[in-house]
Order: structure tokens, then sequence, then C-alpha cells
């Protein structure tokens, strides 16, 4: 396949660029990298050729040199979090250096409030607000230092203005981005949760099955996919009615997570299937594991009210190496022992190995 040219499409890189989840950063960060490098450019001509500053031009200089090496960079490698960095980097120490070669003239106020606005919007909230407080401090720590000889600084309306300015953009910057995270975080837990019962839903499953897969292939270990089937569950529902059959649910849910590692993922499927991946762990292992699952569910009725409603599980295990076996070799054989233990009788595990499977 043919890599697309450096410079076909440099205006822009986000959605199209296979980054996922980053494609908003990665947009946000081509288009600053882009502005800062060509306003680098063009002001250090001005100031080299027109006011003979030579000091801030080979600054200004530098700071497009660097910038554009990340551009390249990301095009290539499709690093956002380097190019993030190095976006917001550029951005505060030319703005730093700025106010104080022009002595905290007005004209560097301007370039300490745009700051606020390329870093939370690149690092977030999280990232963002540390270095934001880190750049205040050295602007503070200016002010302080040349208040009795910087001309700019004499009046203190004029500081003051500029602290307020750079607080009150700070601080809707950060209320934005942390807004729009805040809705980032609930259409995560949208797409990725299962609304009935909060855990894992088919879609996150797979991305980390996919996630646990890689690491185990570095790491060398094995692991094991145990499917779950609810026996008779549609009695269940029938007799005492959907709403009594979705707190069957999410009881025993609740004591399937209880059972199982932290490390492990539990996710439910669709109706009242269920899968559980263990990792690092496989044959007699995984048998056991999935075994005090099924005791665990079996071991007293589920209480819904006044109503007791016994239950119990059906379960498929299959175990593989991550290097050779991935999600659909590992499902369809335990879809195929779990549909053995239902033909045995229901309330059993069958793994690789069992009696029958």
């Amino acid at each position: 396949m043919m890599k697309t040219p450096l410079w076909q499409g440099w205006w822009r890189l986000g959605d199209d660029a296979g980054l996922g989840a980053d494609s908003r950063r990665a947009g946000l960060s081509n288009c600053f990298l882009i502005i800062i490098a060509l306003t680098s450019l063009v002001y250090a001509l001005v100031n080299a050729v027109y006011f003979e500053a030579f000091p801030l031009a080979a600054v200004e200089l530098g700071v497009f040199v660097i910038v554009l090496l990340a551009l390249v960079d990301m095009r290539i490698n499709r690093n956002v979090e380097r190019a993030s960095w190095v976006t917001v980097l550029s951005c505060g120490g030319l703005s730093a250096f700025f106010y104080w070669y022009v002595k905290a003239d007005v004209s560097a106020a301007v370039w300490t409030v745009f700051f606020a606005i390329i870093n939370f919007f690149l690092l977030g909230t999280r990232k963002g607000l540390p270095v934001y407080l880190v750049f205040s401090a050295v602007l503070l720590s200016m002010i302080v230092y040349y208040r009795d000889t910087w001309p700019a600084l004499a009046s203190g309306a004029a500081w003051i203005n500029v602290l307020g300015a750079m607080l009150a953009c700070g601080a809707a910057a950060y209320y934005q981005e942390r807004s729009r995270e805040a809705a980032h975080e609930r259409i995560e837990a949208l797409a990725n949760r299962d609304s009935l019962t909060g855990i894992s839903n088919r879609r996150h499953f797979m991305q980390g099955f996919a996630q646990a897969r890689q690491l185990l292939c570095h790491s060398g270990g094995k692991y094991s996919l145990v499917l779950i089937d609810i026996d008779h569950f549609k009695a269940v529902n029938d007799t005492h009615g959907h709403a009594v059959g979705d707190q069957v649910i999410k009881a025993i849910i609740r004591r399937i997570v209880s059972a199982v590692r932290a490390e492990d993922l539990v996710a439910r499927l669709g109706g009242e299937e269920f899968c559980v991946l263990l990792l690092d762990c496989e044959g007699d292992d995984a048998l056991r594991r999935a075994e005090g699952l099924r005791r665990v569910v079996a071991s007293e009725p589920v209480t819904v009210g006044s109503l007791g409603v016994s239950v119990t599980i059906s379960v498929g295990v299959a175990d593989g190496n991550p290097r050779t076996r991935g999600f659909s070799e590992m499902f369809a054989d335990a879809d195929r022992r779990l549909y053995v233990a239902k033909s045995q009788g229901r309330n059993r595990v069958i793994a690789s190995g069992s009696q029958g499977q």
C-alpha cells in the first residue's frame, strides 16, 4: 500500500487519518502547529529585518524549525501525544520569552491569553492544569522581579489587567474542556457499558480482548474464554415477568463479578448470555475458575422482593495461546462446549478434555 505523501492534505489531519479517539486532538494539533509555524516564521522575518530584534527573531526561527519537524513527525508516526506537547511547550516558551523580551509590553499579553486555549484544548484538564499553573507562575515571577524596572509594570493596573485576563481566559478554557471531557465520558459509558448491568457490552469486551491479546503475546501468557448462559431463563420471564428477569440478571452478574479477579474481563453479550476472559489462565485452572462461577450462581436463590428465584448457569470454556488463537476461534469452541453443557442437562461446565465435549 502506498503511503500518503507528506505534502498531500498537509492542512488537515484528523478523522480520516485512522487515529480513532485521538482524531480531534490530532486535528487541533495539526492546526495549531501550522498556525505557530507560519506566525513564528513571519514574526522572525519582521523582527530581524524591520525591528532588528535579532535575539527574538532567532528564538522565533528556532520555534519554527521545531514546529515544522513536529508536523512532519506527526504525519509520519501519528504520535498525537508528542505533537500536542511540542505545540504547547513551543507556544508557552515563545510567549514567555516574548513577554520577557518586550518587558511586559501590552503587545505580549495577547499571546499569553492565546496559550490558555492551546494548552487545555490539546492536553486536557488533567495534564493542562499543572502546565498552565507553571506558565502563570513564570509570568507572575517576572512581574514581581521586574516591576520596578520595566516601564510597562509601573502602573499596577497594567499587570493586574494582564493577570486578570490570563486567569479569566484560563478558567474559561478549563471549564469548556472539562465540560467536553465530561460529555465524552458519558458518551463512552453509553457506548461501552450494558445499560442494565453496567458491565462491559460486546463492543467494549472486544476492545479489551484485543488489548489483552496484544499484552499476552508480548508476555507469553495464555488466556481462556468462559461463555455463560442462564438455564431456563425464558421460564423465569414467563413465570415472573421481565422486571423480575432483569433483577435476576443483575444479581447473577454481581455474583460473577465478585468471583473473578480484578484483571479479568466480564461482559454481557446480550440477553442471558455473558462471557468472561480469564487472563494468564488455561487448562485445569480455567476449569476450576469456571466451576467456581457455576457454584457461586447456584449457591442460593436470587431474592427479588418476596420471591426467591433459583437459577443455574451452563458454561463452556475455551483456552489457547494468544499468538495463534483469537476471539473467533475461542468463541466458536466455547459456544460448542456450552451447547454440550446444555444438552447434558445444564448446570455444568464443559471445557477442553471434559467428558463429552
